[in-house]
């Protein structure tokens, strides 16, 4: 489930852009949640066009509530 995104523009991307680069990194692993980072680059040379951060809580759908992330699931976002 996301719990929080936040997004920083710092330039527009024009269409049509050749190549959009998103790159992606696990900043943090919590108990029970992931917080990711997110660079976007046209791919012209030009620099970041946003940079987001996001908190995503692993869910227990049954009990309709977070749920502590499994070592597996640890092991795989580290």
């Amino acid at each position: 489930m996301i719990a929080h995104v936040s997004i920083d523009y710092k330039r527009e991307i024009v269409h049509p852009a050749r190549e959009i680069v998103v790159r992606t990194k696990v900043t943090d692993v919590g108990r029970t949640s992931v917080t990711f980072e997110q660079h976007v680059d046209s791919g012209e040379g030009r620099g970041i066009a946003a940079t987001s951060r996001s908190v995503l809580v692993a869910w227990d759908e049954t009990g309709r509530a977070a749920r502590a992330i499994t070592d597996e699931e640890r092991a795989k976002l580290s």
